[in-house]
């Protein structure tokens, strides 16, 4: 049996591991996904147990999530250690926690991390890289060379994991434009930006506009059909929504969020080469953001513009993340 980690206090980890359990059980591998946060009975993968940790929601004082640095309550740690002493499964993948892959490491638990974007030397980040048996980055290879390097070269670049990669695409049948503005599930953000923007879009008559999430926009647990209904999808660079983004195959605006290990400016800048994303900062203003999305309507015109899923590689990635677990749980010895 293999444990699954994940803190589910925003949705963008919970939608990553998804899909590499699902992929995890086809492969006839048994799944307890160890949650840190609440998850409902519907974000169950059908046949994965669910061993819930005890978890006091605290918001980090800057107003912006920051879930690889974030604390992780002791009684969570102890319960992981627990868990792992009375099961003994055959790996663990930890979903980004320093703090959890330790912990794994402490029972002698093969034990795989994903590892985020860019050069990073803080200690948490160099402890994750130092202890796991193997690491997994979901981006294509070859764009993140500063993080092989802080990683040992250690990392498995399986390319964007969605969980809409298998999902059939419903074709759009509306004569105007439409922009899908993917604005996150918390109330962080620069919503006076991205209000400006959306008047300048609107005014021109370049699109509609869509929000989703935000203060101004319904948030959808499952956005699949608002991001096949869009010609351009204008979105941050958290790597779940860049792949969710992706795998619409439409020309895509990327604002990257100030993160503060600026693990969103190293997904942006591996962005920027790739035909069909145009990738700007909010330092640029509204009236050069609207202009961009402009442009990017023009280009979903040409349906040569497509491609970016498979410039980001999402076709394929879950299982490619599941078999680096796997590999690493028939390593175990018995005992």
């Amino acid at each position: 049996m293999i444990g699954v980690y994940v803190h589910n206090r925003g949705p963008g980890h919970l939608n990553r591991v998804l899909p590499v359990v699902n992929a995890l059980q086809e492969r006839g591998e048994k799944v307890t996904l160890l949650v840190g946060g609440p998850l409902g009975r519907a974000q169950r993968p059908p046949g994965t147990r669910v061993f819930h940790l005890p978890w006091e929601h605290r918001p980090p004082p800057t107003g912006m999530p920051d879930h690889d640095g974030e604390e992780i309550p002791l009684p969570a740690r102890r319960s992981v250690v627990g868990w792992l002493d009375r099961v003994r499964p055959s790996a663990l993948w930890v979903d980004s926690s320093p703090a959890i892959a330790l912990a794994a490491t402490m029972t002698g638990t093969p034990m795989v991390s994903t590892v985020p974007p860019g050069g990073r030397d803080d200690e948490p980040h160099r402890l994750r890289c130092g202890i796991s048996d193997r690491l997994i980055g979901a981006w294509p290879p070859g764009v993140h060379d500063a993080t092989l390097i802080g990683a040992n070269h250690r990392v498995a670049e399986v390319g964007g994991i969605s969980r809409f990669e298998r999902r059939d695409r419903q074709q759009r049948r509306r004569r105007r434009p439409r922009v899908v503005h993917l604005n996150g599930a918390g109330d962080y953000g620069d919503h006076r930006f991205w209000r400006a923007v959306r008047r300048i879009t609107e005014k021109h008559h370049v699109a509609e506009w869509l929000d989703l999430g935000g203060p101004d926009g319904p948030w959808s647990d499952d956005p699949w059909e608002h991001l096949t209904s869009a010609d351009v999808v204008v979105t941050g660079a958290g790597q779940s929504s860049v792949a969710d983004a992706a795998c619409a195959d439409v020309p895509v605006v990327v604002v990257p969020e100030r993160h503060p290990r600026g693990e969103h400016d190293a997904t942006a800048e591996a962005l920027a080469p790739i035909p069909g994303v145009a990738v700007m900062r909010y330092g640029a203003g509204p009236t050069a953001v609207a202009r961009v999305v402009r442009d990017q309507v023009e280009r979903s015109r040409d349906e040569a513009a497509a491609g970016i899923r498979a410039w980001w590689g999402i076709d394929g990635a879950a299982a490619r993340a599941a078999e680096v677990i796997r590999s690493a749980a028939r390593r175990r010895l018995p005992g």
